[in-house]
């Protein structure tokens, strides 16, 4: 008989209700407790976030708390885009970071042709911060985003 598989989803709420796997847990690894894992420690669960770093990190918490079947989902959020559920509960996660890159460069260009020199720090910033995402596989403003006010708690 195969062992029932509970899927936690680590990542925030509005990431969680932008999109999920139907079945699938919330809870997010900023707001880790061990009491919020302890119903399902005798059972099999498979983590679950956007790339898999968040998961990672769950993991490794809870394994040194002696949960015995805990495993990282071989596929990802990013990788899964076909098979999640999308309730469509206002802008996403990642349009509004999308939105917030598009008017810090339009920003840029605007103070460009008006010759404000600091504004130069706009595109350094985001240039480094996009290379050093990359390296590390995790977004941080991403994850900023997803925590503002009218983020929080929104469950499609």
């Amino acid at each position: 008989m195969a062992q029932e598989i509970i899927i936690i989803d680590v990542r925030e709420p509005k990431e969680y209700a932008d999109f999920h796997l139907m079945g699938s847990i919330n809870i997010p690894s900023t707001q880790y407790e061990l009491s919020k894992f302890e119903p399902y420690k005798g059972k099999s669960i498979g983590l679950i976030c956007h790339s898999g770093n968040r998961a990672k990190t769950v993991q490794n918490k809870l394994q040194k708390s002696d949960f015995e079947h805990v495993f990282i989902m071989e596929k990802q959020m990013e990788g899964l885009s076909g098979y999640v559920q999308n309730p469509k509960s206002g802008w996403s996660v990642d349009r509004q970071f999308r939105m917030t890159l598009g008017v810090l460069l339009a920003i840029f260009l605007g103070g460009y042709f008006l010759s404000i020199q600091w504004l130069i720090a706009i595109p350094i910033i985001l240039a480094t911060g996009l290379i050093f995402t990359s390296l590390i596989d995790r977004c941080y403003m991403r994850m900023g985003i997803a925590l503002l006010p009218w983020n929080r708690g929104k469950r499609g």
